[in-house]
């Protein structure tokens, strides 16, 4: 059965990329979505996946990644987003509060206009959430990113690598919004993630890397590759107690129709 790596970073190996993707073929990871971080990081998403029928971009700007250019930097966006046919979402976009580098403000105000963005093109949304180092971050992240999604209405788009706990999945979920797992699902002390991976609908989930940034509990300490998708999907079907094969077809069916790949 054939699975996608629907977050990855490929394009910011400096060495490699080919190895790693040869590897993930090995193991039937047969597409990948190469997420952007920055303005200056589309173009060498975009080679890449011009060099391969199997890569697809997308264009966006992190929210540790902003600039004071909003309406600059949001209009290349747009423009590369409208005429590039391999860019498949905009993103990652979001809330960071735990590198917290940019005021909270002007994160939603990016968050919002490239909401906007997606909205126009008709295209979906990878949404970055990242909680606070203090108590309650989590909670706060959370609750301003479900503020602004209910408020612009928005429903296209996917929680990437989702960390949060069952309360805020439901949220996300009631929303209209996929989910999206990584490998972080694997880690020996993330029963209570686990938990949210057994109540997520196979329907409503997406499976992803975030390579090399994150890694599966059997290769910690090493980096990240897109062919960990088959370790991320394994521990799925472990936990739901349901067949490998039934959810490398349905997660693959979702990212097929997510992304229009």
């Amino acid at each position: 059965m054939d699975l996608i790596d629907t977050h990855c970073h490929i394009s910011h190996l400096k060495k490699g990329q080919k190895a790693v993707i040869d590897r993930a073929f090995k193991v039937n990871v047969t597409k990948f979505v190469d997420v952007v971080c920055s303005v200056g990081e589309i173009q060498s998403s975009l080679k890449l996946a011009k060099q391969y029928d199997f890569v697809w971009s997308t264009a966006g700007i992190h929210p540790t990644m902003l600039t004071d250019k909003l309406e600059e930097d949001l209009g290349k966006v747009r423009e590369l987003a409208k005429n590039e046919e391999k860019i498949v979402a905009i993103g990652e976009i979001g809330l960071d509060y735990y590198h917290d580098k940019f005021p909270h403000g002007q994160q939603e105000a990016f968050f919002v206009a490239q909401l906007d963005i997606a909205r126009e093109l008709d295209l979906p949304a990878i949404i970055h959430l990242r909680s606070s180092k203090n108590p309650g971050g989590n909670e706060e992240v959370f609750e301003d990113a479900i503020r602004i999604l209910m408020r612009e209405d928005f429903k296209n788009g996917v929680a990437h690598c989702f960390s949060g706990n069952m309360i805020e999945a439901e949220k996300i979920l009631d929303l209209g919004l996929m989910i999206s797992f990584t490998g972080i699902i694997t880690y020996e002390n993330n029963d209570v993630l686990r938990e949210v991976v057994k109540m997520v609908p196979l329907d409503r989930m997406m499976l992803e890397t975030d390579s090399p940034y994150l890694t599966v509990e059997s290769r910690k300490g090493k980096a990240g590759e897109p062919s960990d998708v088959k370790a991320i999907a394994e521990k799925v079907a472990e936990v739901k107690g349901v067949p490998f094969e039934e959810v490398a077809q349905i997660t693959t069916a979702n990212a097929e129709r997510f992304f229009g790949i």
